[in-house]
Protein backbone atom coordinates (compact mmCIF):
# COMPACT_ATOMS: atom_id res chain seq x y z
CA UNK A 1 0.00 0.00 0.00
CA UNK A 2 2.86 2.39 0.80
CA UNK A 3 4.35 1.72 -2.63
CA UNK A 4 1.03 2.44 -4.37
CA UNK A 5 0.46 5.54 -2.28
CA UNK A 6 3.91 6.84 -3.20
CA UNK A 7 3.17 6.27 -6.89
CA UNK A 8 -0.08 8.18 -6.53
CA UNK A 9 1.67 11.04 -4.73
CA UNK A 10 4.26 11.28 -7.49
CA UNK A 11 1.58 11.34 -10.20
CA UNK A 12 -0.31 14.06 -8.32
CA UNK A 13 2.91 16.03 -8.00
CA UNK A 14 3.59 15.87 -11.75
CA UNK A 15 -0.06 16.80 -12.50
CA UNK A 16 0.27 19.93 -10.36
CA UNK A 17 3.86 20.81 -11.30
CA UNK A 18 3.16 21.33 -15.01
CA UNK A 19 0.45 24.00 -14.66
CA UNK A 20 2.34 25.41 -11.64
CA UNK A 21 5.39 26.08 -13.80
CA UNK A 22 3.21 27.31 -16.67
CA UNK A 23 1.63 29.97 -14.45
CA UNK A 24 5.07 31.41 -13.69
CA UNK A 25 5.74 31.81 -17.41
CA UNK A 26 2.44 33.58 -18.15
CA UNK A 27 2.20 37.34 -18.68
CA UNK A 28 0.59 38.95 -15.64
CA UNK A 29 -2.55 39.91 -17.57
CA UNK A 30 -3.02 36.29 -18.63
CA UNK A 31 -2.88 35.20 -14.97
CA UNK A 32 -5.80 37.50 -14.22
CA UNK A 33 -7.82 36.22 -17.18
CA UNK A 34 -7.09 32.62 -16.18
CA UNK A 35 -8.19 33.41 -12.62
CA UNK A 36 -11.48 34.82 -13.93
CA UNK A 37 -12.05 31.60 -15.86
CA UNK A 38 -11.22 29.42 -12.83
CA UNK A 39 -13.47 31.48 -10.57
CA UNK A 40 -16.35 31.15 -13.03
CA UNK A 41 -15.75 27.40 -13.22
CA UNK A 42 -15.97 27.12 -9.43
CA UNK A 43 -19.13 29.21 -9.38
CA UNK A 44 -20.68 26.84 -11.93
CA UNK A 45 -20.41 23.92 -9.49
CA UNK A 46 -23.76 23.72 -7.63
CA UNK A 47 -22.32 22.53 -4.31
CA UNK A 48 -19.68 25.29 -4.24
CA UNK A 49 -22.17 27.95 -5.30
CA UNK A 50 -24.57 26.87 -2.58
CA UNK A 51 -21.86 26.87 0.11
CA UNK A 52 -20.55 30.33 -0.77
CA UNK A 53 -23.97 31.95 -1.06
CA UNK A 54 -25.20 30.31 2.15
CA UNK A 55 -22.23 31.69 4.08
CA UNK A 56 -22.77 35.21 2.76
CA UNK A 57 -26.48 35.07 3.58
CA UNK A 58 -25.78 33.75 7.09
CA UNK A 59 -23.31 36.57 7.77
CA UNK A 60 -25.28 39.37 6.10
CA UNK A 61 -28.95 38.34 5.82
CA UNK A 62 -29.92 41.92 5.01
CA UNK A 63 -28.33 41.72 1.54
CA UNK A 64 -30.64 41.22 -1.46
CA UNK A 65 -30.16 37.97 -3.43
CA UNK A 66 -28.64 39.77 -6.42
CA UNK A 67 -25.91 41.22 -4.19
CA UNK A 68 -25.25 37.85 -2.57
CA UNK A 69 -24.75 36.34 -6.01
CA UNK A 70 -22.39 39.14 -7.04
CA UNK A 71 -20.27 38.83 -3.89
CA UNK A 72 -20.16 35.05 -4.27
CA UNK A 73 -19.00 35.26 -7.88
CA UNK A 74 -16.35 37.89 -7.14
CA UNK A 75 -15.16 36.05 -4.02
CA UNK A 76 -14.32 32.96 -6.07
CA UNK A 77 -12.52 35.09 -8.65
CA UNK A 78 -10.43 36.83 -5.98
CA UNK A 79 -9.64 33.51 -4.34
CA UNK A 80 -8.23 32.13 -7.58
CA UNK A 81 -6.52 35.38 -8.60
CA UNK A 82 -4.71 35.72 -5.26
CA UNK A 83 -3.55 32.10 -5.31
CA UNK A 84 -2.41 32.17 -8.95
CA UNK A 85 -0.75 35.53 -8.46
CA UNK A 86 1.19 34.18 -5.49
CA UNK A 87 2.45 31.29 -7.61
CA UNK A 88 3.36 33.75 -10.38
CA UNK A 89 5.42 35.87 -7.95
CA UNK A 90 7.78 32.96 -7.20
CA UNK A 91 9.60 35.05 -4.62
CA UNK A 92 10.76 37.42 -7.37
CA UNK A 93 11.53 40.86 -5.79
CA UNK A 94 10.52 42.81 -8.90
CA UNK A 95 7.19 41.00 -9.14
CA UNK A 96 6.54 41.38 -5.40
CA UNK A 97 7.05 45.14 -5.64
CA UNK A 98 4.71 45.28 -8.60
CA UNK A 99 1.87 43.37 -6.88
CA UNK A 100 2.24 43.91 -3.11
CA UNK A 101 2.29 47.30 -1.37
CA UNK A 102 3.14 47.93 2.28
CA UNK A 103 2.31 51.59 3.11
CA UNK A 104 5.22 53.61 4.58
CA UNK A 105 3.51 54.15 7.94
CA UNK A 106 3.07 50.39 8.45
CA UNK A 107 6.61 49.71 7.24
CA UNK A 108 8.00 52.12 9.81
CA UNK A 109 5.77 50.67 12.53
CA UNK A 110 7.08 47.17 11.87
CA UNK A 111 10.69 48.31 11.61
CA UNK A 112 10.28 50.03 14.97
CA UNK A 113 9.17 46.77 16.59
CA UNK A 114 12.14 45.00 15.01
CA UNK A 115 14.56 47.68 16.26
CA UNK A 116 13.17 47.34 19.79
CA UNK A 117 13.47 43.54 19.54
CA UNK A 118 9.73 43.15 20.05
CA UNK A 119 8.21 39.94 18.77
CA UNK A 120 5.20 40.54 16.53
CA UNK A 121 2.22 38.21 16.84
CA UNK A 122 0.42 38.77 13.55
CA UNK A 123 -3.31 38.04 13.37
CA UNK A 124 -4.58 37.60 9.83
CA UNK A 125 -8.02 36.66 8.42
CA UNK A 126 -8.80 34.79 5.19
CA UNK A 127 -9.45 38.12 3.53
CA UNK A 128 -7.82 39.31 0.32
CA UNK A 129 -4.42 37.65 0.02
CA UNK A 130 -3.35 36.15 3.34
CA UNK A 131 -0.27 34.87 1.51
CA UNK A 132 0.72 38.47 0.81
CA UNK A 133 0.56 39.31 4.51
CA UNK A 134 3.20 36.66 5.19
CA UNK A 135 5.44 38.04 2.45
CA UNK A 136 5.33 41.80 3.01
CA UNK A 137 6.51 42.00 6.63
CA UNK A 138 9.78 40.11 5.95
CA UNK A 139 10.28 41.57 2.46
CA UNK A 140 9.66 45.26 3.17
CA UNK A 141 10.27 45.61 6.91
CA UNK A 142 12.87 42.93 7.69
CA UNK A 143 10.62 41.05 10.11
CA UNK A 144 11.87 37.52 10.82
CA UNK A 145 8.85 35.33 11.39
CA UNK A 146 7.20 31.95 11.14
CA UNK A 147 3.76 31.37 9.64
CA UNK A 148 1.47 28.54 10.66
CA UNK A 149 0.13 26.51 7.73
CA UNK A 150 -1.82 23.31 7.27
CA UNK A 151 0.43 20.69 5.64
CA UNK A 152 -0.53 19.04 2.36
CA UNK A 153 -0.86 15.28 2.79
CA UNK A 154 1.16 14.62 -0.35
CA UNK A 155 4.80 15.18 0.80
CA UNK A 156 5.99 16.19 -2.67
CA UNK A 157 3.26 18.80 -3.04
CA UNK A 158 3.81 19.93 0.53
CA UNK A 159 7.47 20.61 -0.21
CA UNK A 160 6.58 22.41 -3.45
CA UNK A 161 3.82 24.62 -2.09
CA UNK A 162 5.01 25.33 1.44
CA UNK A 163 8.80 25.15 1.42
CA UNK A 164 9.43 25.57 -2.32
CA UNK A 165 7.29 28.70 -2.70
CA UNK A 166 6.35 30.36 0.58
CA UNK A 167 9.85 30.23 2.02
CA UNK A 168 11.47 31.92 -0.98
CA UNK A 169 11.14 35.26 0.82
CA UNK A 170 14.08 35.73 3.21
CA UNK A 171 13.04 35.74 6.87
CA UNK A 172 9.89 33.62 6.46
CA UNK A 173 9.64 30.04 7.69
CA UNK A 174 6.60 27.77 7.51
CA UNK A 175 5.58 25.70 10.51
CA UNK A 176 2.67 23.28 10.51
CA UNK A 177 -0.54 23.18 12.50
CA UNK A 178 0.31 19.99 14.39
CA UNK A 179 2.51 21.10 17.26
CA UNK A 180 2.22 24.72 16.10
CA UNK A 181 2.05 26.28 19.57
CA UNK A 182 5.26 24.58 20.64
CA UNK A 183 6.99 25.69 17.42
CA UNK A 184 5.57 29.21 17.75
CA UNK A 185 6.89 29.53 21.31
CA UNK A 186 10.30 28.36 20.13
CA UNK A 187 10.22 31.03 17.39
CA UNK A 188 9.25 33.77 19.84
CA UNK A 189 12.04 32.76 22.22
CA UNK A 190 14.51 32.95 19.33
CA UNK A 191 13.47 36.51 18.47
CA UNK A 192 11.08 35.87 15.59
CA UNK A 193 7.45 36.86 15.08
CA UNK A 194 4.53 34.52 14.49
CA UNK A 195 1.75 34.72 11.89
CA UNK A 196 -1.64 33.17 12.75
CA UNK A 197 -4.96 32.91 10.93
CA UNK A 198 -7.83 34.06 13.10
CA UNK A 199 -10.86 32.64 11.32
CA UNK A 200 -10.41 28.87 11.39
CA UNK A 201 -12.74 26.49 13.21
CA UNK A 202 -10.92 25.43 16.37
CA UNK A 203 -12.39 22.96 18.83
CA UNK A 204 -12.55 24.12 22.43
CA UNK A 205 -10.43 21.13 23.47
CA UNK A 206 -7.77 22.35 21.01
CA UNK A 207 -7.66 25.86 22.46
CA UNK A 208 -10.70 27.40 20.79
CA UNK A 209 -13.56 29.40 22.24
CA UNK A 210 -16.87 30.72 20.91
CA UNK A 211 -16.96 34.41 19.99
CA UNK A 212 -19.40 36.60 18.11
CA UNK A 213 -18.82 36.90 14.35
CA UNK A 214 -21.48 38.61 12.23
CA UNK A 215 -23.93 38.01 15.07
CA UNK A 216 -23.27 34.27 15.16
CA UNK A 217 -21.19 32.30 17.69
CA UNK A 218 -18.16 30.77 15.98
CA UNK A 219 -15.32 28.71 17.41
CA UNK A 220 -11.94 30.39 16.94
CA UNK A 221 -8.41 29.92 18.24
CA UNK A 222 -7.18 31.85 21.26
CA UNK A 223 -3.58 31.27 20.12
CA UNK A 224 -2.69 34.98 19.61
CA UNK A 225 -3.69 35.85 23.18
CA UNK A 226 -2.10 32.71 24.62
CA UNK A 227 1.18 33.49 22.86
CA UNK A 228 1.10 37.07 24.10
CA UNK A 229 0.39 35.85 27.66
CA UNK A 230 3.35 33.48 27.42
CA UNK A 231 5.65 36.29 26.29
CA UNK A 232 4.48 38.52 29.15
CA UNK A 233 5.10 35.85 31.78
CA UNK A 234 8.55 35.11 30.33
CA UNK A 235 9.57 38.75 30.05
CA UNK A 236 9.69 38.58 26.25
CA UNK A 237 8.66 41.89 24.60
CA UNK A 238 5.79 41.20 22.21
CA UNK A 239 2.90 42.96 20.51
CA UNK A 240 -0.26 41.74 18.75
CA UNK A 241 -0.89 43.30 15.35
CA UNK A 242 -3.97 42.64 13.26
CA UNK A 243 -3.04 42.66 9.58
CA UNK A 244 -4.89 42.08 6.36
CA UNK A 245 -3.99 42.57 2.70
CA UNK A 246 -6.69 43.42 0.16
CA UNK A 247 -6.70 44.35 -3.50
CA UNK A 248 -7.32 48.05 -4.14
CA UNK A 249 -8.65 49.81 -7.23
CA UNK A 250 -5.14 50.12 -8.68
CA UNK A 251 -4.91 46.32 -8.80
CA UNK A 252 -2.23 45.98 -6.11
CA UNK A 253 -2.59 44.06 -2.87
CA UNK A 254 -2.26 46.67 -0.13
CA UNK A 255 -1.62 45.92 3.54
CA UNK A 256 -3.72 47.29 6.41
CA UNK A 257 -2.92 47.05 10.11
CA UNK A 258 -4.69 47.59 13.43
CA UNK A 259 -3.80 47.16 17.08
CA UNK A 260 -5.78 46.39 20.22
CA UNK A 261 -7.67 49.32 21.73
CA UNK A 262 -6.05 49.02 25.17
CA UNK A 263 -3.03 47.45 26.86
CA UNK A 264 -3.11 43.65 26.84
CA UNK A 265 -3.03 43.49 30.66
CA UNK A 266 -6.38 45.29 30.85
CA UNK A 267 -8.31 42.50 29.12
CA UNK A 268 -10.21 40.07 31.35
CA UNK A 269 -9.12 36.95 29.48
CA UNK A 270 -8.06 35.50 26.11
CA UNK A 271 -11.68 35.40 24.92
CA UNK A 272 -12.10 39.17 25.28
CA UNK A 273 -8.93 39.73 23.25
CA UNK A 274 -10.13 37.35 20.56
CA UNK A 275 -13.55 39.01 20.45
CA UNK A 276 -12.00 42.40 19.72
CA UNK A 277 -9.82 40.90 16.99
CA UNK A 278 -12.89 39.29 15.43
CA UNK A 279 -14.70 42.64 15.50
CA UNK A 280 -11.79 44.25 13.67
CA UNK A 281 -11.91 41.41 11.17
CA UNK A 282 -15.65 41.81 10.62
CA UNK A 283 -15.16 45.52 9.96
CA UNK A 284 -12.64 44.81 7.18
CA UNK A 285 -14.77 42.01 5.71
CA UNK A 286 -17.80 44.28 5.50
CA UNK A 287 -15.63 46.82 3.65
CA UNK A 288 -14.34 44.17 1.21
CA UNK A 289 -16.95 41.36 1.26
CA UNK A 290 -16.11 40.15 -2.25
CA UNK A 291 -12.53 39.40 -1.13
CA UNK A 292 -13.37 37.19 1.85
CA UNK A 293 -13.03 33.40 1.73
CA UNK A 294 -16.71 32.43 1.80
CA UNK A 295 -15.66 29.09 0.28
CA UNK A 296 -15.17 27.58 3.76
CA UNK A 297 -17.55 26.07 6.32
CA UNK A 298 -16.92 28.84 8.81
CA UNK A 299 -20.27 28.53 10.58
CA UNK A 300 -20.31 24.76 11.00
CA UNK A 301 -20.30 24.56 14.82
CA UNK A 302 -23.42 25.52 16.75
CA UNK A 303 -22.95 25.72 20.54
CA UNK A 304 -25.51 23.63 22.48
CA UNK A 305 -26.86 26.67 24.34
CA UNK A 306 -27.46 28.69 21.16
CA UNK A 307 -30.94 30.34 21.21
CA UNK A 308 -33.39 29.01 18.57
CA UNK A 309 -33.66 32.37 16.78
CA UNK A 310 -29.86 32.51 16.36
CA UNK A 311 -29.60 28.83 15.46
CA UNK A 312 -32.04 29.45 12.59
CA UNK A 313 -29.50 31.78 10.95
CA UNK A 314 -26.80 29.12 10.59
CA UNK A 315 -26.17 27.63 7.11
CA UNK A 316 -27.50 24.23 6.02
CA UNK A 317 -24.25 22.40 6.85
CA UNK A 318 -24.01 23.52 10.50
CA UNK A 319 -24.47 21.03 13.34
CA UNK A 320 -24.75 21.31 17.10
CA UNK A 321 -21.46 20.47 18.80
CA UNK A 322 -21.20 17.42 21.03
CA UNK A 323 -19.17 16.75 24.18
CA UNK A 324 -16.15 15.63 22.14
CA UNK A 325 -15.89 19.16 20.71
CA UNK A 326 -15.23 20.49 24.20
CA UNK A 327 -13.29 17.73 25.92
CA UNK A 328 -11.99 14.26 25.22
CA UNK A 329 -12.69 13.44 28.84
CA UNK A 330 -16.32 14.54 28.60
CA UNK A 331 -16.79 12.49 25.45
CA UNK A 332 -15.73 9.35 27.29
CA UNK A 333 -18.14 9.75 30.18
Amino acid sequence: MDFLRNIRYRLEYVAVLLPYRAIRLMPYGTVRIFARFCGAALNAVPSIRRLVRSNIHAAMPELPPVEVRRIARESLFHLMFNLLEFVWLDGNPERIRRCYYLPPEITEQLRGHVARKERIIFVNPHLGSWEASGVMAPFYAGVRMVAIAKPVRNPYLNNLLNHGNREKVAGLEIIFAEGAIRAAIKALRSGRGVGTLIDQNTKVRHGGTFVNFFGLPVASSTAPALLKSYCDTQGIPAVIIYGTSVRHADGRITAHAATLSKPFSEYRDEKEVLQELMEISEKFIRAYPEQYLWFYKRFQNIPPDCPPEVRARFPYYATVTNAHFFSKLDAGK
